[in-house]
């Protein structure tokens, strides 16, 4: 949500160097990727069918999914044909309450997008405490004027937990990992979404919403990229 393949330039390089072929995708309507007439009616069911188009040309990967990138992965799994998950500090699957009152005070600001399916952008402010706060004060100007618009129609899915996701239909290895001080996609969910599908769970110390960006993120790009390797053989 508001983002790009850009946060994921610390992640890209180190799978790179690690001897993986790593790629990013923009969704739709972000960053140049596909044109969308009304950005604020796409649904992250859209998104969802962004990853799949991508997989065919692709092949079998490991899914690497941050916040509603998180969300989307799960549901791509449903489908199977990849070898592994990894959901990053995730939005919740439809049965997962994850509005708590830091969010949800800032949120009537918002309900206007939401409710009208119209495309929006946090405020600083906002995206500071919420998403931001684990960040210096150059790296947030930085992360914060490279947001994109997002759909309200795909913040009012993630928002209310409108997402299903049928856990059955995951068979493939699922990482699940929170950050002890995310604001937005707390640890407590976190734990949540891993219970649900009996998935492995990491929670990093220290770490906010954007632990790819944050200092120290090697730390738990070391503690993904061991999952992964021992998952995938």
């Amino acid at each position: 949500m508001w983002g790009g393949s850009w946060y994921w330039v610390n992640y890209m390089r180190a799978a790179a160097e690690a001897g993986w072929e790593a790629w990013a995708l923009n969704l739709r309507g972000h960053h140049g990727s596909r044109r969308v007439q009304d950005l604020g009616q796409v649904s992250v069911l859209d998104y969802v069918e962004d990853v799949r188009d991508c997989l065919g040309s692709l092949g079998q990967v490991v899914l690497i999914g941050h916040s509603m990138g998180g969300l989307i992965v799960q549901k791509v799994a449903e489908t199977g044909g990849i070898r592994a998950v990894v959901a990053l500090t995730s939005a919740a699957p439809r049965g997962i309450i994850v509005l708590r009152w830091p969010v949800l005070s800032r949120m009537v600001r918002y309900l206007g997008p939401l409710v009208g399916s119209r495309a929006f952008v946090a405020s600083h402010a906002d995206a500071t405490a919420l998403v931001l706060n684990q960040l210096p004060p150059d790296r947030r100007a930085w992360a914060y004027e490279r947001f994109a618009p997002e759909s309200g129609r795909a913040a009012r899915e993630l928002a209310f937990g409108l997402i299903a996701v049928d856990q059955a239909r995951v068979r493939c290895p699922l990482l699940v990992v929170g950050a002890e001080r995310d604001v937005i996609t707390p640890a407590a969910v976190q734990r949540r979404i891993a219970r649900k599908y009996g998935a492995d769970y990491r929670e990093m110390a220290g770490h906010g919403h954007m632990l790819m960006l944050e200092e120290g993120w090697e730390r738990p790009f070391k503690a993904i990229l061991e999952w992964v390797e021992a998952r995938t053989g």
